[in-house]
């Protein structure tokens, strides 16, 4: 006889067949199946900071904004053929372009302070640069392009206003672009360091019309037996990469509030009393929803926030004033890593999948660290409410057992 895997598979059965009757549960099916409930109330939230980075952000950011520095934007372009045009005898370039693009118009006023530069070297990772890297960082050794050589403003077929297009000339960098062994990054900032702010749609905004881009025009000989012409085209060549750096260690925050936000780092580290032992031996998880009250004043429709189990204990002391190198916390991940977006009062997750998990001893229970998801607007935050008695963080859970 085979050993059973899961001693009570008996009773998953008879609770999968009850869940998916709509009827609540007839005791003259099963006597001995008991539904009970579980309340955690004992949490322990603290916030903790790490330094910024957007690189999946669908936003380039420049200057400053709610006290955060962005003091320069990093875009990137890999290898591509057309770059190849430069010595192509077949091929005569006309003109290339670098364009930026942004949606607000009202922005226009700050472009005339924007400045463009280009390196041939690697000065950033889309994925782990944070201002951290950029202690003392100068833009000497750059080619200074300058500001912008053109602002158009686009619209649809109807005539109303889509967005607006940043163009600079660099028919003088193609000797450096069309150069294999080198890595193309651009980077803008603004003249000096004021007021001006501005946003531009990034390489993960679109699917390649308004991302960043290089547009060689030239025209093409096409050579017959009997005839040769000339065609005039173009080709955009998308950026590869893109990056905002923010720097927010000029950032005030005199509430010094339990929350998240991507600006500035924030994230937040919950944990609480649950093990194989907390509910009864072979009991079964109907629900288990966690539930955390928000500030309304910080709530945004559009602001989802990720909960992420932590995969090892790490016992270290959070400070609260500094900002760690990278996350201490190392997160568990699919499938139980959750995003979701809070109502205007709560935000309600189903937690029952890894409670299940840490009851069958799949998982260690070392917590959770809640985060905003990187597309979130970077400005924006969300604020739990911890101080109110009427209102507190809570796991309610519903679970099966058999009494026999």
């Amino acid at each position: 006889m085979k050993p059973l895997l899961f001693p009570h598979i008996n009773l998953f059965i008879i609770f999968f067949g009850i869940s998916c009757i709509e009827q609540p549960i007839n005791s003259q099916v099963d006597s001995s199946l008991i539904i009970d409930t579980h309340l955690i109330e004992n949490f322990n939230i603290t916030s903790y900071s790490v330094p910024p980075s957007l690189g999946t952000n669908e936003r380039l950011y420049l200057g400053e904004k709610n006290g955060i520095q962005i003091p320069f934007s990093f875009i990137k372009f890999g290898s591509s053929s057309f770059w190849n045009y430069y010595t192509d005898s077949t091929k005569n370039i006309d003109s290339v372009q670098f364009k930026l693009s942004f949606y607000d118009s009202s922005q226009s006023s700050s472009v005339e302070a924007l400045q463009l530069y280009f390196s041939p070297d690697s000065h950033f990772n889309e994925n782990t640069s944070t201002f951290l890297d950029f202690d003392g960082f100068s833009f000497n050794e750059w080619h200074q392009i300058g500001g912008p050589d053109d602002v158009l403003h686009k619209t649809d077929t109807s005539n109303a206003y889509t967005y607006s297009e940043l163009v600079w000339d660099i028919d003088s960098l193609m000797y450096l672009l069309s150069d294999s062994g080198i890595t193309r990054t651009f980077a803008i900032k603004f003249m000096s360091n004021d007021s001006n702010f501005i946003e531009i749609y990034s390489e993960e905004a679109t699917t390649g019309e308004r991302d960043p881009k290089v547009t060689l025009f030239y025209n093409e000989l096409n050579s017959t037996l009997t005839d040769t012409t000339t065609l005039d085209t173009f080709y955009s060549i998308f950026s590869s990469a893109d990056l905002s750096i923010f720097d927010p260690t000029g950032f005030q925050d005199p509430e010094n509030y339990v929350g998240i936000s991507n600006g500035i780092g924030k994230r937040v580290h919950l944990t609480f009393p649950f093990s194989s032992d907390t509910l009864r031996k072979g009991s079964i998880i109907k629900s288990a929803n966690l539930t955390i009250p928000i500030y309304s004043s910080s709530f945004s429709n559009q602001f989802n926030i990720i909960i992420n189990p932590i995969l090892n204990d790490s016992i270290i002391n959070l400070d609260t004033t500094n900002f760690f190198i990278e996350d201490p916390f190392e997160g568990v991940g699919y499938p139980y890593r959750l995003s979701s977006t809070p109502d205007s009062s709560e935000y309600i997750i189903s937690v029952k999948n890894i409670l299940q998990s840490f009851i069958l001893g799949n998982k260690n229970n070392f917590g959770f660290k809640i985060l905003s998801e990187e597309k979130n607007n970077p400005f924006q935050s969300i604020k739990f409410l911890l101080n109110d008695s009427l209102k507190i963080p809570k796991i309610e859970i519903i679970y099966v057992y058999n009494e026999n």
